[in-house]
């Protein structure tokens, strides 16, 4: 730095120094650059010599790597921090405010290696290997990798390589792995060491022991640290346990009893698991032995027990025991063993012991043994005479649940079949034993006791009564062993007496009193006992005589009333009349009166009274003499007048000849003891006041005096029955009847019944007794019903009415629905007039019946089973009678159409395309399925096709379908029942068939590929190449795609919609023009202001099935087509199309047509003809 003054020197003198100036020369070049680094960090320590004034400096480092760095410092010393591994230059620059020097010569110098990065350790698990890999170090000319164990012993690799392997590390171990990169003697370790985790050294030493109380089985072993988990495994057959550990014993609470287990032991850490150990066995505790079960041989009684074998026992012990303690035991290696020597009548407790060298192992389920009961003692026997058995008795047997006594007798019986002494055999000798027996064994017979049962009673009891004398003989049939007979008679008022005490099989009695009830018993004795009264007689001696007897004349009726004292012992009396040698007449009663009837006038009776029993008669009573009144008149006649309460009687005059005014009186008595009387100086007179139903009695005298010789015989005649009264009637609803029932009428013979309906039928009956069916009734009608009581000539007047409804008619008119949905039916009918309540039921063919109930003609019946065939009918009540059943109408329980039906498209192939069908399983018996599709090809109406599947069980059906076809599908499920309705339909389309007509034309601007409609397409997509390929050029709805450096080789165009696409159509190439197809949505041109000329497109679909397509016209109504066939003048036709396509279908097969279309108006104004399309059709189909 230097500092500047200006003088000026003239004229020998000097002007006086100008102020002070500083200049700056440029710094010096540094000099001596160096440089120091240090192997254990990235610090540079810089320096340099600088000769001059001091500046600061500007410190350029360059590496190798392209690392650089520029460092200002005022000083010429600078410690740096390089990248390492990288050769640097180093230059310094001094600066000062104005200038810079030279840099300095640049210095050369190496940083130490970088540390090594990314180390990565590892372990070959189950073996003894390890190793540790690194990213690549930048400086490093070598690498040295230390693995130190944790017990301090260490394994070394040195490589110029980014990995080192070592082969024996030990087992158990934990490495800590540094890597250090090298160069120059400098060595630059990894940051941090890496581990290397070794496998777990493999267990020795495992021992096995067994706790046979807790079933537990503990395992033990030996090994080094750092183990983290141990897996323990046991193994026996198919049966593998294991369990995870931490420590150096298991236990093993799982096991099964009576196996022989494998163990192992394989150690593990987080990161590698160990070598499994030796395998150690170990024999579990046996198995509980089960299926005791004990028995004794009754004879012998030795017992035995037996077991299940159970596994691993070597052995077993079998003991039975008692609660006193008495025990004994025997031991096998077999699953059975004897015990002789047991105290009878004990129960035994019995168990078994399983054992093997670890174990014994009794069982937890005893048997139970109980030994033969003890022979009993002390019997002895007590005879009940009252019913001839016997009561055994002795003292209690140890062990015995029950006794059985055992009596053999002298004689059997065969009325006595008890088993035991309640019922003996009589008259024999028995001897008695007593065995006491549990529910297996018997012990053997008691000391035998003998004695007598009671005796036989007499049988074929007779007894011979004398009516004469009542003098009464007893027999019977001798019985054994008896020591004499007893015979006693008993009294009707209870006094017994002994009539005999023989050794014979007779007595006899004399002067029975009369009319006495007695019953006679005989009774065998022996010992003391005697015979059960079996058999007695009961006998009645003859009736006493009657007493008291006598009488009085009825001269009205000529009958004699005769009356006596009741006699003792009669059951019946008869009273005889005896008039001289002639006459005769007699009466029979239960009473002690008796009218005497038709007596003959003017004779003398005597009457006597004869009483009776079952057995005897009574000696004659004594006689009483009666005369009858003498019978002058001559016969008489009457006659009833019928409904008018009287009686005709006539007569002739008195024998002699009397004048005619002589008064007669004409008298009825009834059958009430009414009388009523007339009087007439004729020969006639009238009865009045005569009731009906009453019998009377006429006779006619000259006197008052009835009893008079002047008297006619006498006359008997009824009145007409009274009207029936109490009329009930009583329907039979099954047979279209009713029972009438009235009370009777008195003197009637004969009733007839009349029923009259509202619709006027009429039914009758006649009946002789007091009920009458009516028959033949009509159904849902109200009868009005009476009776008539008839006798003779007469009939009584109508009883009241009686009403009575018939049961409703059959139900008509039965139709069902069956509900598929629910397995219901719903029945309707016609109403039943008077029909209150209706029950429809369903018959199955296997008698399962379900009914419902309804007051309306309908009704629903549920539960009705999938697949059965049911019988409908219905019934109709009125509350007391239930119509017949209507005809019959049968539902078959046919399943519900399918539900859910799908449809998946396949891909065309061969302008055919596979429907998949499916839909959702009818749960409905063993239902079969069947698909019917329905529909046309190519939209044309005339084109139809139906398609049906066979009748599958699955599920799905697969149809292929022609390309451009509509369908409607629909599905029927069918069971042994019946058929179902369809399905809802399913409507759809195929894809498209491949678009006709595709061409290719271009321009100069621009390249356009057209093709005709298909058929239900919606979308065209034109490819190049193949479809698979999926090189889509173009997508549209149109007709025609235009392109730009499109070339013409392997273009395809497809149809398709949303069943899909059709197959490619290769497209043809024609020659450029610069005409383009239009779409045939565009708007034509007009022709002259007027209708244009549409653009038609013919697309051949089948051999003789043309569609054709034109582009609308604007102000067109409607289109008409002309046909030509070309080859013929007149074969050609018009038509008149109103929209936009056609399809013909009754083209003739191998013929040329050619096609034009023209627009009309509303005002009738044709457009020009579109240019002409000619088609030649196919050869057709061969039906």
């Amino acid at each position: 730095m230097y500092n500047f003054t200006v003088a000026a020197f003239g004229g020998g003198c000097w002007s006086p120094e100008s102020s002070l100036t500083l200049i700056q020369t440029e710094p010096c070049r540094p000099l001596n650059v160096s440089a120091q680094t240090f192997c254990e960090s990235e610090e540079v320590q810089l320096s340099w010599y600088q000769t001059g004034h001091g500046a600061n400096y500007s410190v350029t480092a360059m590496g190798s790597l392209g690392y650089m760095a520029v460092y200002n410092t005022t000083g010429t010393l600078y410690s740096a921090t390089l990248p390492c591994g990288q050769h640097y230059n180093v230059t310094v620059q001094a600066q000062s405010s104005r200038c810079h020097s030279t840099p300095s010569s640049p210095f050369f110098f190496k940083t130490g290696p970088c540390a090594p990065r990314d180390v990565v350790t590892s372990a070959q698990c189950g073996s003894s290997v390890g190793s540790v890999s690194w990213g690549p170090s930048d400086g490093a000319e070598s690498y040295i990798a230390r693995a130190t164990g944790l017990d301090g012993h260490v394994h070394l690799c040195r490589t110029n390589t980014t990995s080192c392997t070592w082969s024996e590390l030990h087992c158990g171990e934990q490495y800590a792995v540094t890597v250090g990169a090298e160069a120059d003697h400098c060595i630059r370790l990894s940051g941090n060491s890496s581990v290397i985790y070794m496998n777990s050294c493999r267990p020795q030493n495992l021992a096995a022991s067994v706790d046979c109380d807790k079933k537990v089985v503990s395992l033990g072993w030996d090994t080094n640290n750092r183990t983290e988990t141990y897996a323990v495994s046991a193994e026996t057959g198919d049966q593998v346990i294991g369990l995870s550990t931490n420590i150096t014993t298991a236990l093993f609470s799982e096991f099964t009893c009576g196996q022989n287990y494998s163990l192992t032991v394989t150690p593990y850490n987080q990161h590698c698991p160990g070598g499994s150990s030796a395998s150690t066995s170990v024999q579990t505790w046996p198995c509980m032995p089960e299926g005791i079960s004990a028995t004794q041989d009754c004879l012998s009684g030795i017992a035995v027990v037996t077991w299940g074998s159970s596994n691993g026992s070597d052995y077993y012990t079998a003991a039975v025991q008692t609660d006193a303690g008495v025990s004994k035991m025997c031991v096998s290696d077999a699953g059975a063993c004897s015990i002789s020597g047991l105290t009878c009548g004990h129960n035994f407790s019995v168990s078994v012991t399983a054992s093997n060298q670890q174990c014994n192992v009794t069982s937890r389920e005893t048997a139970s043994l109980q030994s033969g009961p003890c022979i009993p003692t002390d019997v002895s026997v007590k005879m009940d005479c009252s019913n001839n058995s016997a009561a055994v008795s002795w003292s209690p047997s140890r062990g015995a649940l029950r006794y059985s006594v055992l009596a053999n007798g002298s004689h059997s019986d065969d009325s006595c079949t008890a088993s035991d002494l309640s019922c003996l055999a009589c008259g024999a000798d028995y001897a008695v034993q007593v065995v006491a027996e549990d529910d297996r064994c018997s012990s053997r017979p008691s000391q035998p006791v003998l004695f007598e049962s009671g005796p036989c009673p007499p049988h074929n009891l007779n007894v011979q009564l004398s009516c004469l004398s009542n003098d009464l003989t007893v027999t019977w049939d001798a019985v054994r062993h008896v020591d004499h007979f007893l015979v006693s008679l008993t009294a009707a008022g209870g006094e017994t007496g002994e009539l005999c005490n023989t050794t014979s099989n007779v007595c006899s009695t004399s002067n029975l009193t009369c009319g006495h009830a007695y019953t006679v018993q005989v009774t065998s004795v022996r010992g003391d006992c005697q015979s059960e009264h079996n058999q007695s007689r009961s006998i009645h001696s003859a009736p006493c005589q009657p007493q008291g007897v006598s009488g009085h004349l009825d001269c009205v009726t000529n009958s004699a009333w005769i009356s006596w004292d009741a006699a003792p012992g009669a059951e019946s009396y008869t009273v005889s009349a005896v008039g001289g040698d002639a006459y005769t007449a007699n009466c029979t009663t239960s009473n002690t009166t008796c009218e005497v009837e038709d007596l003959a006038c003017g004779v003398s009776y005597n009457f006597t009274v004869t009483a009776r029993n079952g057995q005897c008669e009574s000696p004659p009573s004594a006689s009483i003499i009666l005369r009858t009144a003498p019978c002058s008149l001559s016969a008489i006649t009457a006659f009833a007048q019928c409904h008018n309460s009287s009686i005709l009687v006539e007569w002739g005059l008195t024998e002699g000849g009397g004048a005619e005014s002589t008064l007669h009186i004409a008298v009825a008595e009834a059958s009430d003891q009414t009388y009523l009387t007339c009087n007439s100086t004729g020969g006639s007179c009238f009865l009045r006041g005569a009731r009906c139903g009453l019998r009377y009695t006429i006779i006619v005298a000259a006197s008052s005096d009835r009893c008079s010789s002047l008297r006619s015989p006498p006359y008997r005649i009824s009145m007409e029955p009274c009207a029936p009264g109490d009329v009930s009637v009583d329907v039979s609803c099954e047979h279209h009847s009713a029972l009438v029932s009235w009370t009777p009428s008195p003197v009637a013979d004969t009733y007839r019944v009349f029923a009259v309906a509202a619709n006027g039928h009429e039914r009758a009956c006649n009946a002789t007794s007091s009920n009458c069916t009516l028959s033949g009734l009509h159904c849902d009608q109200r009868y009005t019903v009476s009776v008539v009581a008839s006798h003779e000539n007469c009939t009584s007047r109508a009883s009241p009415d009686a009403t009575v409804i018939t049961g409703p008619c059959q139900p008509s008119g039965l139709s069902k629905t069956f509900h598929c949905d629910n397995q219901s039916a719903a029945l309707t009918w016609a109403p039943s007039d008077n029909a209150e309540d209706y029950y429809g039921c369903a018959q199955a063919e296997d008698g399962d019946r379900l009914c419902c109930h309804s007051t309306e003609p309908g009704c629903t019946i549920n539960g009705l089973v999938c697949g059965k065939v049911y019988s409908f009918s219905v019934q109709a009540s009125n509350g007391t009678c239930n119509s017949s059943s209507s005809n019959a109408v049968q539902i078959a329980g046919a399943p519900c159409p399918p539900q859910s039906v799908e449809v998946q498209e396949l891909p065309m192939q061969m302008e055919s395309q596979v429907m998949r069908f499916t839909w959702t399983e009818v749960t409905c018996g063993e239902p079969e399925y069947l698909l019917t599709l329905t529909g046309s090809l190519l939209g044309d109406g005339h084109a139809l096709f139906e398609i049906s599947s066979y009748w599958t069980n699955v599920t799905y059906f697969e149809i292929p379908l022609p390309c451009s076809s509509s369908y409607v599908a629909t599905l029927r499920s069918r069971n042994a029942a019946g058929m179902s309705d369809k399905s809802a339909a399913l409507n759809g389309t195929t894809a498209p068939c491949p678009p006709s007509g595709a061409k290719y034309s271009s321009s100069s601007s621009s390249v356009s590929v057209s093709w005709n409609s298909s058929v239900f397409a919606t979308t065209y997509t034109l490819y190049s190449g193949s479809v698979s390929s999926q090189r889509r050029l173009c997508s549209t709805a149109g007709l025609s795609c235009s392109l730009t450096n499109v070339s013409f080789s392997s273009l395809v165009v497809t149809a398709s919609n949303a069943a899909g696409e059709s197959q490619p159509a290769n497209v043809m190439e024609v020659t450029a023009t610069s005409r383009r197809r239009r779409d045939l949505r565009e708007k034509r041109i007009r022709v002259n202001g007027d209708l244009s000329a549409p653009l038609l497109d013919v697309t051949h679909a089948l051999p003789t099935i043309v569609f054709l397509q034109w582009s609308p016209v604007e102000d067109a109504s409607f289109y008409s087509l002309l046909v030509r066939k070309q080859g013929s003048s007149d074969d050609s036709q018009e038509l008149t199309v109103y929209g936009e396509s056609v399809i013909l279908s009754d083209l003739s097969p191998d013929s040329a047509y050619c096609f034009s279309v023209s627009a009309s108006n509303a005002a009738d104004v044709s457009g020009p003809e579109s240019e002409p399309v000619c088609v030649q059709t196919g050869r057709g189909t061969t039906q």
